[in-house]
């Protein structure tokens, strides 16, 4: 990913980092901060207090591929030492930061203390999250542990958890995902789930959550997978929400489009019967959700339950994937 340089008479701007390992959003900001003018690397010093699942490197080696990476592109960039997370962004005399989404909030705290002492705010130039091909971000920790190399590429298939052991949701993920990443490994679990059996409303988002609370194994993705209804001013509508929590913990949602239930049919459901009972109860079709689901029968085969679930997971990393674009201000 490149940027098109801004031009500036004479700039300096700082980057700061622990660079464990140089991966590809690192470059993609020393290259920022070479554009944009003459740029100061921090890298956290030995002394300084991690905050990590992993023994960083020391300080003299991750600052030695720090300068390769420079004389490999042909930059010039001042390498110091970072003793504590604030480093030199109070100082008067830069006038621009590097940054990714995961310390522009961060940014936005040292612009509010320099702005009270009556210094110039720093330009912040946010490069987003730079994602894996599996859409989880390129983090140290994530090459070191061999889940991925330095450019984000997979070194092993992904693994997805699913929370549930319903055939048709399990048929949907494995569209999804299958199209998605190609090479998946999916496991799925009967979770202990004790929330009410005909979820509404938030109580859905509640029932996709609770469905991967509780695991244990190591995954890249756990999958909570819930329908449920919502009313609304014009009527009922079904509809299905996945949970998607990455290794990261990163959680996000997703919702299918939903389907109109008929009056008669919510009208039971209100007396306390599930969907899936109130179908058999009226149009005499038993185990709609174990099987095709009940948008099946009432579109007459036009779309199927695995199909609702195939949409929410889309929905879900719609919201990953936009999460990663270069906030611009709180």
């Amino acid at each position: 990913m490149f940027y098109p340089a801004i031009t500036f008479e004479f700039v300096k701007v700082l980057l700061g980092g622990t660079f464990s390992v140089l991966h590809k959003a690192h470059r993609i900001m020393i290259s920022r901060g070479l554009q944009v003018g003459e740029l100061i690397i921090g890298i956290t010093s030995d002394s300084f207090n991690f905050r990590k699942n992993y023994t960083v490197p020391p300080y003299e080696k991750r600052k030695e591929q720090v300068e390769r990476y420079l004389r490999r592109i042909g930059g010039n960039a001042i390498i110091a030492p970072l003793d504590e997370p604030f480093g030199r962004t109070l100082d008067p005399e830069f006038d621009a930061i590097i940054v990714s989404n995961e310390t522009f909030n961060f940014v936005s705290d040292i612009n509010f203390i320099r702005k009270s002492r009556g210094i110039k705010p720093l330009i912040v130039e946010n490069i987003g999250t730079v994602l894996a091909e599996d859409l989880i971000p390129i983090k140290s920790e994530r090459i070191i542990k061999g889940v991925i190399d330095e450019n984000g590429r997979r070194k092993r298939a992904i693994k997805v958890v699913l929370g549930t052991e319903n055939a048709e949701k399990i048929k949907g993920a494995k569209s999804f995902f299958s199209r998605t990443f190609g090479r998946v490994s999916l496991k799925s679990l009967a979770p202990e789930i004790s929330f009410h059996p005909q979820p509404m409303g938030v109580e859905v988002f509640q029932g996709a959550v609770e469905r991967i609370k509780n695991i244990e194994e190591e995954y890249d993705y756990a999958i909570g997978l819930e329908a449920g209804i919502v009313e609304t001013g014009y009527g009922a509508y079904d509809f299905h929400v996945a949970a998607v929590k990455d290794s990261l913990g990163k959680m996000n949602f997703g919702i299918s489009s939903g389907f109109p239930i008929p009056y008669d049919l919510m009208k039971k459901v209100k007396e306390g019967v599930e969907l899936e009972d109130a179908m058999k109860d009226i149009f005499g079709i038993s185990g709609s959700g174990e099987r095709l689901g009940a948008i099946y029968h009432m579109s007459k085969g036009m779309k199927k339950r695995r199909d609702l679930v195939t949409e929410s997971l889309q929905s879900a990393f719609v919201e990953r994937i936009s999460e990663s674009l270069p906030r611009v201000s709180k």
